[in-house]
């Protein structure tokens, strides 16, 4: 008789796990859901003053590459690569091109996913310039 108790006991207790588990698995679905801005296209502005152009066309997910042109009496040209965090609306791109102008982008989205703004880093001297660039 004990047995049998034990084991209506256990198979008990388990039910009551396997339901308090599920139960709590479905409380995950309520949040929001993150969702990832499509940033391929064109996007134009400035960089340090002067006009600049951001051509994004690929993208995975939060990974994209594309190339940018910023207007100097030498037009500077570079292909680059970059993510997005959804979580925090950062987005970071690094140069590809071996160059002496070779840096990192960083910088913010807007909500609207229409402006990336944010500060270049040189990799040589560390020096920074602003950018702004608003999605056409």
């Amino acid at each position: 008789m004990k047995k049998k108790n034990s084991f209506k006991w256990i198979f008990t207790l388990l039910l009551i796990l396997t339901v308090v588990t599920y139960f709590g698995c479905d409380k995950k679905t309520d949040e929001a859901e993150v969702t990832i801005p499509d940033l391929k296209g064109n996007w134009s502005g400035t960089f340090d003053g002067r006009s600049a152009v951001l051509n994004i066309t690929d993208q995975t997910d939060s990974s994209f590459s594309g190339k940018i042109s910023i207007s100097y009496r030498d037009p500077i040209n570079q292909e680059v690569k970059g993510s997005f965090s959804p979580a925090t609306s950062k987005i970071t791109m690094t140069d590809q091109l071996q160059s002496r102008f070779q840096g990192e982008y960083s910088g913010s989205l807007s909500k609207e996913a229409d402006n990336f703004s944010g500060t270049f880093t040189l990799n040589n001297d560390g020096s920074k310039y602003s950018f702004n660039l608003n999605k056409k």
